[in-house]
């Protein structure tokens, strides 16, 4: 079985994808359930509406960040195994309705938001576009590794 191809164009998409696969279950192709991508993309999706507390050295943010951001935004289409935050990699649990309220209340307050938002702990500062166009490249990844069930 292949991983699907997902191309996110809104948050409202993300909730309604996260809603179908929690709903009719799904085939894990990857190591992560739902409710661990959900988790995952938490960590982000509140990072740039809460701040995420610490930033990477500035030189790497300055450099590697901004070169690293329009590389991602040029080719909206996410390697695996790449390398990420250890705090936002978070264990299998049983309560995969919490972790899949939460991201879904997270992207709906992103929906909502004119920015300013707070800056990314490796891009730095990022418009309200480019967060939201980040952000849905980052979940098509995830949630491309999970095949719903008919």
């Amino acid at each position: 079985m292949k991983r699907r191809q997902i191309k996110f164009t809104s948050y409202t998409d993300v909730i309604n994808d996260i809603e179908n696969l929690y709903a009719k279950g799904y085939t894990k192709l990857g190591k992560w359930s739902l409710g661990q991508m959900c988790q995952h993309l938490s960590f982000y999706l509140r990072g740039s509406l809460d701040g995420f507390g610490f930033k990477l050295p500035w030189i790497i943010r300055k450099v590697f960040g901004r070169f690293l951001l329009r590389k991602q935004l040029a080719n909206p289409v996410m390697k695996t195994s790449q390398p990420t935050i250890p705090a936002s990699v978070y264990q299998e649990n049983s309560e995969d309705a919490k972790a899949v309220s939460e991201a879904k209340e997270l992207l709906s307050r992103l929906s909502l938001s004119n920015g300013p938002l707070h800056p990314s702990a490796l891009y730095d500062e990022l418009t309200v576009d480019e967060w939201r166009e980040l952000h849905l490249i980052h979940a098509a990844h995830h949630l491309s590794f999970l095949i719903p069930k008919d």
